[in-house]
Order: structure tokens, then sequence, then C-alpha cells
């Protein structure tokens, strides 16, 4: 039975939406009226597998009496819901029980719930206030869903290690949902050394990530056995310009608006996860219902400013994908062809007989390849069973990921490349990424910061922003040692980077490199890029034609270009379709030979570094722009459908 048919059933939900559950806790007020009974209806909330039972109201509600003047249960039929819902994105449901004993929807919502944050208490010398003398600090420190693996107290430029996993039986009863809260006490290694500024604890927990919280201790100590009297801790802080968002342009409203689920293979924090919310974005603006499922952490997509899409778990998107209209997707977006996204595909197909569009990003069997270290030859020999058994959900299957590309509807690459391995006649559009244009635009160079940062004048100054993995190990090390020969050489060079290294791929020469390295570590929020961007004066991504770099397109690319600065890249994927000297520097090879003749060439020809920014700015203009990519691919959405 649809809500519309429900004509006896008179109900309202008062709370504010899109509805967020801060710290798990959530309130949800309103009323609810079925004509057919004399008192009001039973009402819960589902979300999240949680079913919350609302509370018996009291409340007066003159305004639904006014409504329903015949029905004496319009006076007291407001409903409260409070409870605790687990983290995450929701699709949620509001229910009340008819005369005849069943529950029916009466609304549905998204609801997202943040997790109880990371906490902590500082316990010596002092919770809050100012300490001026070199103490040892002691307290605790809980995240709820992870043990916490190391922890060090931060505060102006100094780190402090301290020492996690100190029995604390009393914060127990406190986190009850947490098992590791009996033993979250620490001590600091050493006494607080020099240096001033808000006391902030900083964890890294099981899985690698990292969790921060502020405390209320001032430090400020003046000296010690390192630093004497003459260091001014109270010096102003320079801070990186950030200009404002630029503001969308309106876009035309869809004449035939769609439900479309794209389907991810990682969570909201992954690189293709920037293409899709982009695209989603876009597709929303024109009207159009998005959704993003994804297999895991979807709290990741708070990472995104005010996205227009919903996002939610395989799990939800199994159960009901919640389009506002009631039916399931006209098209699913497959996110490549990895075993995950093509199980929850298959099924949803099969339940709501949607259009399957692929989309094509990599040299997939080459990256089963170096995860598994054997060639594909060799995987394709192997048993059935045993492939099976090898192959992990987040990476496709030499022999399943054929066969979805030959049921799909259609095919999106990323790159003409990729359409080789696309079945003959089948519909296929190339979808080159783009960079979000509220924040990657040309932007001045920070020069105060830059006198700061340079450590001789005329320092130049590189960035890259990217996980080191497997596939990439190899010339991320040839960008490293670029910037190692340059300086041996005489050549100022620093390079930022941002990321996170998966593999060792420095080795026996990280002690002659690093010096020279500014590492950031990984940004969660991809909108703040572009200020430390603006700190550079070239970008290189590195690399060289193989059976990995012909195949993609690196989506921080179209980011370096829209900065308008010169971009050193070899010719490979994107160099391909480049005019050296014009669009930008590009090498056959931009291995770390290449890399530092690139950048000695561009420190000695002032006028050519200004063109090839120039020309990068320009050539973002013309080629980038994920507005005219969401349009073509709307039309290409359009033209799998009946008419």
């Amino acid at each position: 039975m649809s809500i519309a048919d429900t004509v006896r059933l008179h109900s309202e939900v008062d709370t504010p939406r899109p509805l967020r559950a801060t710290h798990g806790r959530i309130k949800l007020t309103g009323w609810c009226l079925d004509e057919d009974q004399a008192a009001p209806p039973a009402v819960r909330l589902s979300v999240g597998g949680a079913v919350l039972a609302a509370q018996p109201s009291s409340t007066e509600r003159a305004d639904v009496r006014a409504r329903f003047p015949k029905h004496p249960a319009a006076a007291r039929c407001g409903f409260v819901i409070e409870g605790t819902v687990p983290a995450g994105v929701h699709l949620a449901q509001a229910e009340a029980r008819t005369a005849g004993g069943v529950w029916q929807i009466f609304k549905r919502f998204t609801v997202a719930a943040e997790a109880v944050p990371f906490t902590t208490t500082l316990e010596t010398p002092a919770a809050t206030g100012t300490v001026r003398s070199r103490v040892l600090v002691t307290g605790w420190a809980v995240h709820p869903n992870q043990p916490i693996k190391a922890l060090t107290l931060r505060y102006g430029h100094q780190e402090i290690p301290a020492d996690p996993g100190r029995p604390r039986p009393d914060l127990a009863q406190l986190f009850p949902g947490a098992p590791q809260a009996a033993s979250a006490g620490f001590t600091g290694r050493t006494i607080l050394s020099a240096g001033r500024g808000l006391l902030r604890i900083k964890a890294r927990l099981a899985d690698g990530s990292v969790a921060l919280a502020r405390t209320g201790l001032e430090v400020n100590i003046a000296t010690d056995e390192n630093y004497g009297p003459e260091f001014d801790w109270s010096a102003p802080r320079i801070p990186l310009p950030t200009p404002a968002a630029r503001p969308a342009e309106p876009l035309p409203r869809a004449a035939r608006p769609l439900n479309t689920l794209f389907i991810l293979h990682g969570s909201f924090a992954a690189n293709s996860a920037l293409h899709v919310a982009a695209l989603a974005n876009e597709l929303a603006a024109a009207g159009h219902d998005c959704a993003v499922a994804v297999p895991h952490d979807p709290e990741t997509l708070a990472h995104y400013v005010q996205p227009r899409f919903r996002g939610l778990t395989f799990a939800a998107a199994g159960q009901s994908t919640g389009f506002a209209n009631g039916r399931g997707p006209d098209i699913i977006h497959a996110w490549t062809t990895r075993e995950n996204v093509r199980r929850l595909t298959e099924t949803l197909r099969a339940r709501h007989h949607s259009r399957v569009i692929v989309h094509l990003e990599d040299n997939e069997p080459q990256l089963l390849a170096l995860t598994l270290g054997r060639s594909m030859a060799e995987l394709e020999q192997l048993p059935a069973a045993q492939l099976d058994a090898l192959v992990p959900p987040d990476l496709s299957h030499p022999l399943r990921s054929r066969e979805f590309l030959t049921r799909a509807d259609g095919v999106t690459v990323i790159l003409d490349r990729l359409r080789e391995f696309v079945p003959a006649d089948k519909p296929t559009t190339t979808l080159w990424p783009a960079a979000d244009a509220r924040y990657f635009f040309p932007r001045e160079k920070p020069q105060e910061f830059r006198r700061i940062l340079d450590t001789a004048p005329g320092t130049t100054t590189l960035f890259y922003h990217g996980n080191a993995h497997t596939a990439n190990a190899a010339e991320m090390r040839e960008l490293y040692l670029a910037v190692a020969r340059l300086n041996e050489a005489g050549e100022s060079v620093t390079l930022i980077r941002t990321g996170r290294d998966q593999v060792d791929f420095l080795g026996n020469e990280a002690a002659r490199v690093r010096p020279h390295v500014l590492e950031l570590g990984q940004i969660l929020h991809h909108h703040h890029l572009p200020p430390l961007m603006a700190l550079a004066d070239i970008f290189v991504q590195p690399g060289g034609p193989d059976a990995f770099n012909d195949y993609r397109f690196p989506s921080k690319l179209p980011e370096f270009f829209a900065l308008g600065r010169p971009v050193i890249l070899p010719r490979t994927n994107l160099g391909t379709a480049l005019h050296h000297g014009v669009d930008a520097y590009v090498l056959e090879r931009a291995d770390a030979a290449g890399i530092a003749g690139a950048v000695t060439a561009l420190r000695r020809d002032r006028a050519l570094a200004e063109r090839l920014g120039a020309g990068a700015a320009a050539f973002a203009t013309k080629r980038f722009s994920w507005r005219r990519s969401a349009a073509a691919l709307a039309a290409f959405y359009q033209s799998l459908l009946p008419a």
C-alpha cells in the first residue's frame, strides 16, 4: 500500500530536515492521526537497523485539533521519538500502527548520524587554564569504535609522545559501548618542552586513521634546554589565503528527471568518489534524483561540502534506494567492474529492471595482476574455484568482469584507450574528469608564507597530492629522487606532498630525500587542498607510458591545470592530448632525470614558466568541466531509455 493510498492516516514531522543525529542521538517530533482509531496510533522510527518507539506525548496539539475538529484524538496526537542511531547516512522511515495492526510508513527521509567523538580529558597538571612550567601530562582518551595505537600531545610546533593503554576501570561504565575504555589512560613520555599554543591530543587508531581532540589547557613555556628566551613563541601565525568559493552558474532543469544510483567500490574518501560526487551533484542540480552507494565508511560523506545526493551503504541500497517518487533506479551506474560493485548491481538490476551503465577508469586486469603478484596469463589458467578465492571484492574478476560488460546497456570510459576493453558495438561515451570550479581556480601565491617556507632565496616549490601504492610506487620514487638530485646540484627545490604511503617506495634513499620534502599527510576534505596548492611554483605528475598509466586519467591533473601553474607530466594518458611548450611541459618519461631537467629549464626561463601557467589555465577552462561532463552523461542515459 502506498502513502497516497492511506487517506485515513494523517501525519507531519515537525523536526527540520535533513536530519543530523549529533553523536548518534536523534530526536524526532511530530503528530500522527488515524481516522479509524479513537486514540492516537503507536508511532515508531526505523533507521540504520534500529527501531525507536515514540514516547507517550502529553503535548497539546491545538493546530491538529483545528484541522480535524471531529476527531477527539487530534488534540493529543503529537509524538516524540528519541534514541541512538548507528553512525552513517541512513534512509529512515516513520511508521504508524493502523487499526488493523499493520505498521504503515507515513514519512521517509535521510538521517546523517555522527559517531560519538574521540573524547579526552586531562587530569594533570589541570584540565583547563594555562601551564607555564615543564610538567608531565596525564589523562585519558577514548575512541568509541577503535583501540588507540599511538598518542601524541601537540601544541604550537611541539609534538610530545604519550604512552596509551594505562588501566582505567572507572571509564568502562562511562563508555559501555567501547570495550577499550577500561585501558584508556595515558601518560606523557616526557615533560612538556618550550612552546606556546592550545594543547591538542592526536590519536593514531587501529585502522591507521587519525583522531584529534582539543583540550582546555593552554601551554606557555618560555624556555628549555634547546630554546632560550630569545625565541618569541607569541609571534602571530601567518595563515594561507582562502579566497571565497566561486558560486556555481544556474543549470537548466532536466525535461525528464531520472532516478540515478551510482555504486562505488570504495568509500567517499576514494579518488573515484570525487568523480562520482561531482557528477551526482551536477545531475541533482539539473533535477535528477541521485544516490551513491558505498560498501563501507558512509560517514566519509562528511568530507564533502553540501552534497546534493544521498549517500547510503550497500546494505541500505539492497533494502531500498529511497528515491522520492517511490520507484527504483532508472539508471544504475556501476563505477568499475569490481566484484563488490558487480554483485550489488546484478541484484538491483534483477529487482528494478534498471538500465546498467558500467564505468571504466583503470586497466583492471593490470591492477589485479600487480596486487596478486601474478601475470594475467597465469591467473587465467587457474581453475575457476581457485581464481574466485584469489580475487578480493574490491578488484575485478577476469572472467566475471567481461560478462558484466557484455550484459551492460552502456559503458562510460575515463579515457578513450579503455575502449579496448569494451565489447564491440556497445554504446560508449568518454567522460573526462574535471576540478571542482568552486575551489580550484588560479590563485595568487601566498608570498608571505613562501618567505618562511623557502629554504634559500629563489627556492622552487613543487606540489603533489596522492597516495603511494603498489601500482605507482616506482614513479613516486622517481619524483622524490628528482628533488634530491636537484638540491645536490645546487638547485633549491622543496616538494610539498599530501597523501598516504601504502608502500615503502624510498627504502635506503629516504635519508637523502626527506630534508627536501614537506609531507602533510592525508587531507580529508578535498576543498582544503587549493590553498596549499597555491604555494607551488610547478606541479609534477611522474610516470611514463606503460600498462598502468596508458589506461588511466590521474584525478589530480585537472586540479593542477585549474590552478594556473606550469605542469610537468609524461606523454601518456592526458599527456598525449597536450602540446609541449604550450599547454604543459610534456616529457617522454617523467623519471628522475626528466623531472630534474624540466624543473631546471623552468627555473632558468621565467617567460616559459609564465607561458605554461597561462596555457594550463586556458586548457582547464576549455577542456575540464563537470557541468559539461554531467550534461553529456545525462544525454547518454536518455539515449539508452525507451522513448
